[in-house]
This record gives C-alpha cells, structure tokens and sequence, in this order.
C-alpha cells in the first residue's frame, strides 16, 4: 500500500486505487494561477469524502467545505407604500460563500489550505463566472472588498454532477471517481489470506458481484470472505453479508429474481468450500424465507 492510499484510508476514503500520479501532477503544476482539482464521476458522495480525504492526507492544517444548495422558491410579489428613500448604513451582509471563499483566503497566507466547492451545478452561473475569475488571479470579490489567496497555499477542489464551465475547466486537472475504481490486479488467494482451495469461492463471489455490477474494495472483499468463513450458512446470509459490506449495493436487485438464480447456480461451490451438508443449508435458507 502506497503512503497517499493508507493516509486517504486513515481519513475514511478506502480504494484499491492508488492516485499518487494525479496528485504528484496537480501539485506540481505550473503557479500562474491556484491549483484546482476537478472530480468527476458517478454522483454521491464517494468525491466528497475523497476530497476530504485529501485535503487532510496532504497535510494542510485547514480544509473548509462549501456546498451549493438550490436556490429557494421566489417569494410572492408584495407591494409596499412607498416611503421616503433612506440611506443604510454599512455593508450587506455576507453570504454564506463569501465568508468561506474570505476565510480560505485568509488561511491560505499563513498554512496551507484545502477547499472543497461541492455541488457546484446548483451554483448561478454568475458564480461560476466569480469563481473562473478567482482562480485566474487569486482575487476573491465581494461588494467593495477584494481578498488575495496565496497562490501556492490554496488548492481549490470542484464536485459537480455537471460539466464545469469552460473556464474552470481548462484551469483545473481533473480526475474521475466512480461508485468503484477498477482494481489494479484481480484477486486472488493470497491477496486475502487464503490457501489456493479458495479459488473456486472467489469465483462463485465474483460472478455475484459482476451480476450486481460491483467492484469491492479489497477491504469489503475481506469481510464479507470473513462473514463467509465465519457466520454464512445458506444464501440468504450471503446476501445479508453483502449488503452490510459493500457500498453501492442496490437491494431490490440484490433481492430479485434475477439474482435467485446466480445465487443458486453459486451456492453449491460456495457450500462445498465451506463444508456446509446441503439439507442444512436448505433448510436455514428455507427459514430466513
């Protein structure tokens, strides 16, 4: 396991992936302009905790988060007497991306800083245009005020479900994150602590996964080999197992007719690794019925 994969598990993002390539490029990329980092990939939150993950992997003392909502519903016209013009008094009040896009600013002078703009589809297009406008100078502006970011301090990481626009993209690098990153080798026996007889379960668990169209973790493949070894003994468990383990699993299709079938054309090479008599599987699959 490489530094970069076991500091992002430490920090709760768990692959089998190692991403030291694309970080290696983001970081010494050329400084005419912030550093930005553009996840793409299948929506959730698997780019979130990555982002978060990383921000603290690489060592930045402050990792600040922002996530765009939908805009509120506009409220009903009102009209007001008109009363004599009077003049406020001081600034409007800063909104909630002001004040974080402020404070990066004002870390990043002293330590470096982390920021994640999430959900960036649900931006104003106007925003987009403030923030393409940020990352080519380094300025944040907002009423009369401009704050300057430290361009080698700040990186700035953007989640969307949509393509960035343009000028944000040609800026950042971007990377992809699907519900599961391919593993870089098939495994096999060994990898999970395993004689060579386990290779006819790891089959029967690979084609499981494939007709659920998952791709664990090596971890997740630990414990649900675990369960397999230690608490399944019909299909029934195995499904519960699978469940319990492996993010991204869909239950109805878990729990469908389809995957009766998988699931009984793999059971007897899964009972026969684990020395379980067919009468007793049947009947406690029968009961969890």
């Amino acid at each position: 396991m490489t530094a970069l994969k076991q500091r992002l598990a430490e920090h709760g993002f768990v692959s089998d992936q190692d991403y030291d390539y694309a970080v290696q490029c983001l970081l010494s990329a050329p400084g005419d302009h912030l550093r930005c980092l553009n996840l793409e990939g299948d929506s959730g939150r698997r780019r979130s905790a990555f982002a978060y993950a990383l921000g603290h992997a690489l060592g930045h003392g402050h990792v600040l988060y922002h996530e765009f909502t939908d805009p509120p519903p506009q409220p009903p016209v009102r009209m007001d007497p008109a009363e004599p013009a009077q003049e406020a008094p001081g600034e409007a009040p800063m909104d909630a991306l002001d004040r974080v896009m402020a404070e990066a600013c004002a870390l990043s002078e002293g330590d470096p800083a982390f920021l994640i703009l999430d959900q960036l589809h649900r931006a104003p297009f106007q925003t987009h245009l403030r923030l393409a406008e940020f990352v080519r100078d380094g300025t944040w502006r907002y009423g009369e005020v401009a704050l300057k970011a430290h361009r080698r301090n700040l990186l700035v990481s953007f989640i969307s479900d949509e393509p960035l626009y343009h000028s944000l993209r040609q800026a950042a690098f971007s990377l992809w994150l699907g519900q599961r990153d391919d593993p870089d080798e098939a495994i096999t026996p060994a990898k999970l602590g395993l004689a060579e007889n386990a290779r006819p379960m790891i089959q029967s668990l690979e084609a499981l996964f494939r007709a659920l169209d998952l791709r664990p973790t090596l971890a997740e493949w630990q414990r649900v080999v675990h369960d397999l070894h230690v608490n399944v003994n019909g299909p029934a468990d195995l499904r519960q197992s699978i469940y319990g383990w492996v993010e991204g699993v869909d239950r109805a299709h878990l729990l469908s007719a389809y995957m009766d079938q998988v699931l009984a054309r793999q059971w007897p090479s899964l009972r026969a690794y684990l020395g379980i008599e067919a009468q007793h599987s049947d009947a406690r699959d029968a009961d969890a019925g």
